[in-house]
């Protein structure tokens, strides 16, 4: 590898780019030389709940509300991102936290069906938005922390309706025993339901990206395990 990977950032619900740069701060000092991440910041504002500090409060967004129409907020952050990929990209991978674990799935299993035979689907909308994205290549890779699998109709279509197809980018999985938020059975089901080449890494904590060098060694083990020639 001659140069860091490129990876697109992903934060999760009442987060935004920057507090989600700021709390990966080990991750990112420790793979400095391996990864070049770009956090970008969802286009919706977050109206569930209140952001957990004060930091987060100036700007809470998200990719979707669960209390307002979930697929057509979904499907404006797909265009957003994908705008973002294709002026800002490439991207060598997807860096996901949380609700932005699932949004990263959710991109990647329609950037699948966009580039293979298994893409006709009887929602007419559905395969109007693969199409639109058939000018960005697949990640090469995903690291999806706090994740958890989204419950939509369209994204069951995708990756578990007749036409299985589940998402074969290879992807590291981190879980915590204690999340109190996404339960690590939620984490759990993305990885094995949706995903072909997961690899699944459980940590003793909560609602967090671990941080401590042994962790540290197994995100540097993951990146350096890729065949990255595809």
């Amino acid at each position: 590898m001659t140069r860091p990977l490129r990876v697109l950032c992903l934060h999760g619900y009442t987060q935004n780019g920057q507090t989600f740069r700021d709390r990966m701060g080990p991750f990112r000092r420790s793979l400095k030389r391996t990864l070049d991440p770009v956090f970008i910041t969802a286009p919706h504002i977050a109206t569930e709940f209140q952001p957990d500090s004060r930091e987060e409060a100036s700007e809470s967004r998200a990719w979707w509300n669960r209390s307002g129409n979930v697929w057509s907020e979904t499907v404006q952050s797909v265009r957003f991102i994908h705008k973002v990929m294709r002026d800002a990209g490439p991207f060598d991978g997807i860096v996901g936290f949380s609700q932005g674990s699932g949004m990263a799935a959710i991109l990647m299993a329609l950037m699948q069906a966009a580039h293979t035979q298994n893409s006709d689907h009887s929602d007419a909308d559905l395969q109007a938005l693969i199409k639109e994205l058939a000018d960005c290549p697949l990640p090469k890779f995903a690291m999806l922390f706090a994740g958890f699998y989204p419950e939509l109709p369209q994204f069951d279509a995708l990756v578990s309706g007749p036409k299985e197809c589940k998402i074969s980018v290879p992807t590291l999985h981190m879980v915590g025993k204690t999340d109190a938020i996404v339960p690590m059975e939620r984490g759990q089901q993305l990885a094995t339901q949706a995903f072909v080449d997961a690899q699944l890494l459980i940590h003793e904590g909560g609602h967090f990206v671990p941080g401590n060098a042994a962790w540290r060694k197994q995100y540097q083990e993951f990146i350096d395990g890729l065949d990255l020639q595809h």
